[in-house]
């Protein structure tokens, strides 16, 4: 129940549109997901209302060759609002390079608590 809480009604509600779906899964992944090898480069920000850091720092651990890029700040979602996330998954998918494990990426702007209000977070939240 603490994740569904997390989550929402409504996520939860719209997930059960695929939970009576009567198509067989043919491509089912049942083993636990590793990256293959593959180098993968996981962003998440600090203090985003949706997705817990500790989650990003779960899925880098589980992947073979993941590295973490972190942004400082409060929002969902970094790519194209912050210029030091976009430099790195640019160079990510143009080149194949990627920042150090566990690099930091300062915001680009103050953040008011305006701004922590309508990303649906409360002062008391964080003090």
């Amino acid at each position: 129940m603490g994740e569904a809480e997390r989550i929402g009604t409504r996520a939860a509600y719209s997930a059960l549109n695929c939970a009576r779906r009567p198509a067989p899964n043919q491509d089912r992944v049942t083993e636990p997901l590793t990256g293959a090898g593959t180098p993968v480069l996981v962003v998440a920000d600090r203090l985003g209302p949706r997705h817990p850091h500790h989650w990003a720092e779960d899925m880098t651990r589980t992947l073979d060759s993941a590295v973490l890029l972190t942004r400082e700040g409060v929002g969902h979602g970094s790519y194209g609002t912050n210029s030091c996330i976009s430099g790195a998954v640019d160079a990510a998918l143009v080149h194949g390079t990627h920042p150090a494990d566990g690099a930091v990426c300062k915001t680009d702007t103050a953040v008011s608590l305006r701004s922590r209000e309508l990303h649906g977070l409360t002062w008391n939240l964080w003090r």
